[in-house]
């Protein structure tokens, strides 16, 4: 080898919600899908509890994202809601010009899986991107 990293084949998940980086049922989930070693486990969650903003995005301050250890997987904390964090991670800055392949919202307990094509805005470019997620 001629000291260039080699590219993980596998696709790439990412894993969010609105209960912050350290509620118990992102990290049962994200320990799951590392133990399943499927997939390179991507993390983007508010720093902070947010249920109940909806699909609100931060406007009135900048956004911070802070590196989170978790074993197996690359993990921010973001100072912000769901909906920054989404497009936060699906911008290709946050994750080294890496796009997730998948995206998980964890909305609730009680949520049902289903899966199907979302559009997420992204106000500061004014474009539309539409990843493949699971509720």
């Amino acid at each position: 080898m001629d000291g260039m990293a080699i590219a993980d084949p596998r696709p790439s998940l990412m894993v969010t919600n609105d209960d912050g980086i350290d509620a118990p049922g992102l990290r049962f989930l994200v320990d799951l899908l590392v133990a399943a070693g499927r997939y390179r486990v991507l993390v983007c969650a508010p720093d902070s509890e947010q249920s109940g903003v909806g699909h609100g995005i931060t406007w009135h301050r900048p956004l911070s994202a802070k590196r989170v250890e978790i074993m197996g997987a690359t993990g921010f904390a973001v100072s912000g809601t769901r909906a920054d964090c989404a497009s936060l991670g699906i911008s290709g800055k946050l994750f080294v010009g890496t796009i997730p392949d998948l995206v998980t919202l964890l909305l609730d307990p009680y949520c049902l899986i289903m899966l199907y094509v979302t559009e997420i805005f992204y106000s500061n470019r004014g474009y539309y991107y539409a990843p493949y997620a699971i509720c």
